[in-house]
């Protein structure tokens, strides 16, 4: 067992250096916001149009060299491609860079330029950057690895094209934010009254997984795993590896409570930092305060419905 002085508390975390709300434009500015979220319509697209107009708003009358929107495989129909449920647009002005399938550059009417063509081939059909002449709406279509995804921010970023990037990444997967050393993670979900519980043992295993410490590597005592953590790697290790490092933390893939029982027994660390911004929540049949006490001390990485904070600031 550890010592009291090393056990990690799965509730009382730090919030990270750095943390700012949601719905604070320079939360973005300069930087790759990779969007991910617990299931489809999780409010990830609208959280990412939120955070677009953040950007445009702080950009507006200076020299900022702007935007980049794209998403990890298909978004912006009115409909989804698969299940046929109603979806958000995604608007799209003057100057705004995205990635979009060939056939879809006639639709939206932001009269894109051709920047750049994407190798290889979606389902949908050749990729492309493109830049909007003029205001409109798009159809984003994005590569589906996260080498492509790679490419897309260093063709772009790297290049001076724009400066701040927002990707509507993949379900569930939030991998791709350990691509760029200026990414971070905000993470969308939908709460109603049914899965709440669920939704708050979520938000508690990702608290806990952001606030882990940094190994410096420089103790000896520390056991340094070059794999991800699993259940079965957890349990191939030695028994006095009592301080254990992972390369950051979107490489443990332990449940919450296989995750809070490791962590009586042992201390986490990780060996990268990734910052992240916080959960966007939208609740529905159940109060965000409900919501905000079910969660404890993670509430301070809340931001609720920003569809809602956006109507209240455009009144």
């Amino acid at each position: 067992m550890l010592p009291p002085c090393l056990r990690a508390s799965v509730v009382d975390f730090l919030v990270p250096d750095g943390f700012a709300m949601l719905e604070r434009a320079d939360t973005y500015l300069g930087r790759v916001t990779f969007i991910s979220g617990e299931g489809k319509h999780c409010g990830k697209t609208t959280f990412m149009n939120r955070a677009a107009s953040l950007v445009r708003q702080a950009e507006r009358g200076t020299k900022a060299q702007g935007l980049l929107i794209m998403t990890v495989g298909y978004d912006g129909e009115s409909r989804d491609f698969l299940s046929g449920a109603r979806k958000p647009s995604v608007p799209v002005f003057k100057g705004d860079y995205y990635i979009t399938a060939e056939r879809f550059l006639r639709s939206g009417g932001s009269c894109p330029e051709i920047v750049d063509v994407l190798s290889g081939s979606s389902v949908l059909g050749r990729l492309v950057l493109v830049r909007a002449s003029r205001d409109g709406t798009a159809a984003l279509v994005g590569p589906e690895g996260n080498a492509g995804v790679g490419w897309v921010l260093s063709r772009v970023l790297d290049s001076g094209l724009a400066s701040t990037a927002l990707v509507d990444g993949a379900i569930n997967r939030i991998t791709q934010a350990s691509s760029r050393p200026d990414a971070q993670l905000v993470y969308a979900l939908q709460v109603d009254q049914v899965g709440a519980a669920k939704a708050a043992s979520h938000v508690k295993r990702m608290a806990t997984l952001v606030s882990l410490s940094l190994d410096d590597g420089l103790s000896e005592d520390v056991y340094r795993l070059s794999d991800a953590l699993t259940a079965e790697t957890a349990a191939r290790l030695p028994k006095d590896a009592l301080v254990v490092s992972v390369a950051d933390f979107t490489s443990v893939f332990l449940g919450g409570s296989e995750l809070n029982a490791f962590l009586r027994e042992r201390r986490l660390l990780v060996r990268r930092p990734i910052r992240f911004a916080g959960f966007s929540v939208v609740c529905r049949g159940i109060q965000d305060s409900a919501f905000a006490q079910m969660v404890g001390r993670s509430a301070a990485l809340l931001s609720f419905n920003p569809y809602e904070a956006h109507e209240e600031g455009a009144a």
